[in-house]
């Protein structure tokens, strides 16, 4: 098999690293990121195409067989033995630091997610093998004669990769892993839409529209005709016909075998925390108070009512403020892009060199906004939902807007792209503290930034923010009901299918809408650290070069980072000559 031979690779690597004395701390350390790197591409390639990253072939698949999973967790643990031996003491570059931040997240955030054993009850209309493969058809190239002949390698393999997934559903349910009922059923559906396309107009066609060669395109039309599309059904008809009357009925992660732990290990996932869901659940619950206090008194100011569900109503009962069709729709969001763009230059030493672009979701496609990276093949993407026009707000869409473009996440990674001299293994390192924390911080920044032009903006950055760390352990921990997660969404002014949804995701992802606030809220803390240290000396721009300036990098190092950078900025302003 391609991965044993790279397990051997790594291991004679890592042997001789071990047995040369004169070998580095600093050598020893980038030689593990190097290693881990390149397995991790070599067995993950759907990830390249994720993290906007270049690999030299495209024949390779995502992995789901049990035997390549289970040699893949014997080499993260031969490579975390190696690398528990650095001496971090010894590691005094930044750019260092960041690897050994990254790979020590990666390696331990993965050895303790393995309790949940995800991949026997992973299914998903969010994050499932179809949004996966169709991604990839989108994605990868065909425009040697080598591209193609590779993707022809790598789809034919999928009939293979729908086996695995049935027999490790199959094995699941003997375990007592099962998704639940009401998750099943929304993939079900999904995959029926995708069924339904005719062949010319179907997702899966995407490498033929790009491709010239009229040969290739009869290739792969066949190729998804007679292979990709049976195979799809095998696994519908499993669904519908075995796995849907054994799944669970109850929603909560505790649930499965090791739940509790399970829940836990999302939580060090998507938060870089040691945070219990107890913890979580309370700052959520404080942050909401004081967000829901602040709505009261625009309410008082803008709508003279101190009631917060009034005040949540009269936001949203303007009916100026919805947009009329899809297109209005577009039209407003492209110039808030457009505006916050330029904005950001007075707030910020250096912007992305890289720039991003609106791409409404297709009819196949579910879900709300979300950013997409570049890769070399396109553009960075601002997906957004125009099904609805006539249901939002001019001020959700700025929000949105402001968290997934400018000044969010497309800057945030735009700039992480754009650093120079860091190891590459940051490149697949996804932190969703730092990430979303940054992106919710950026809804905060908007308004000082005098974005947002609609006063629904103002209430509703503050009425929904850090929900997410109520709702999320409220249904794992908390017993929570859907109609509980949908009433306190509502409660904030998001629509009741919009509490659906988010309740779909909270099963789907646990911990995954904490992450927004555990980070959010840490970037607030640290900047009123440093606006109270520094008084008339603190600068906006320098301070967002701090927190940017490494990268996505774990909570916890993010914090060393910028109270080291404040208390070092505060000494020398006490001491003026050192």
């Amino acid at each position: 098999m391609k991965y044993t031979v790279i397990v051997l690779i790594c291991g004679l690597l890592l042997g001789c690293s071990r047995n040369q004395n004169n070998i580095n701390t600093i050598t020893n350390l980038n030689l593990l990121a190097d290693s881990y790197l390149k397995a991790f591409l070599s067995t993950h390639p759907e990830d390249a195409y994720s993290y906007g990253i270049d690999i030299e072939r495209h024949d390779g698949h995502p992995m789901n067989d049990v035997n390549e999973i289970l040699e893949w967790q014997n080499y993260e643990d031969s490579l975390y033995s190696e690398f528990q031996k650095i001496d971090q003491s010894k590691i005094t570059l930044a750019k260092d630091k960041i690897t050994y931040w990254t790979l020590k997240e990666k390696l331990e955030s993965q050895i303790e997610f393995r309790i949940c054993k995800q991949y026997l009850w992973q299914i998903s209309h969010m994050t499932g093998w179809q949004n996966t493969w169709l991604n990839m058809a989108r994605k990868q190239p065909v425009i040697t004669e080598s591209n193609k002949s590779q993707v022809l390698i790598r789809w034919n393999y999928f009939p293979t990769f729908i086996d695995n997934e049935i027999a490790n559903l199959k094995s699941g349910i003997e375990q007592g892993y099962t998704m639940p009922k009401e998750i099943v059923a929304v993939v079900i559906d999904q995959i029926q839409t995708i069924l339904d396309y005719p062949i010319d107009k179907s997702p899966l066609i995407a490498p033929a529209k790009r491709a010239t060669s009229k040969t290739f395109k009869d290739d792969w039309t066949i190729l998804i005709q007679e292979r990709v599309l049976p195979a799809i059904h095998v696994y519908q008809n499993y669904l519908k016909e075995e796995y849907y009357d054994q799944a669970r009925e109850e929603v909560s992660i505790v649930n499965i075998p090791n739940g509790s732990e399970c829940y836990q290990a999302y939580i060090r996932y998507w938060t870089s925390t040691e945070m219990t869901a107890d913890e979580i659940h309370e700052l959520g619950l404080k942050v909401v108070g004081q967000n829901k206090a602040e709505v009261i008194e625009l309410g008082q100011n803008i709508y003279q009512t101190s009631d917060f569900t009034e005040v949540i109503k009269k936001s949203k009962s303007d009916s100026t403020q919805y947009f009329k069709n899809s297109g209005d729709m577009l039209i407003y969001n492209e110039q808030f892009l457009k505006t916050a763009k330029l904005e950001c230059a007075n707030w910020f030493s250096s912007l992305p060199s890289s720039d991003v672009e609106i791409y409404p979701y297709e009819a196949h496609e579910k879900g709300s906004a979300r950013y997409e990276m570049a890769t070399s093949n396109t553009p960075a993407y601002f997906r957004i939902n125009l099904n609805h026009p006539n249901s939002e707000i001019f001020g959700q869409s700025e929000i949105r807007n402001a968290h997934e473009a400018y000044p969010g996440h497309h800057l945030q990674i735009g700039i992480s792209t754009d650093l120079e001299g860091l190891h590459p293994i940051t490149k697949i390192s996804y932190i969703g503290s730092y990430s979303e924390g940054w992106a919710r911080y950026a809804e905060h920044l908007s308004e000082e930034m005098n974005l947002y032009k609609s006063p629904s903006a103002l209430i509703q950055r503050r009425a929904w923010p850090s929900r997410g760390m109520v709702m999320d352990p409220g249904v794992h921990f908390h017993n929570w009901t859907k109609q509980d997660v949908i009433d306190y969404a509502v409660e904030s002014g998001r629509t009741a299918k919009t509490g659906e949804l988010m309740y779909q995701r909270i099963i789907i992802i646990p911990a995954q809408l904490t992450s927004y606030d555990v980070g959010g809220e840490e970037i607030k803390r640290l900047r009123l650290k440093a606006e109270s240290q520094f008084g008339d000396d603190f600068n906006i721009k320098e301070f967002h070069e701090k927190i940017l300036e490494n990268g996505a990098i774990p909570i916890s190092d993010l914090t060393k980072s910028i109270e080291d950078w404040i208390n070092l900025k505060t000494e020398k302003n006490l001491r003026p000559g050192l």
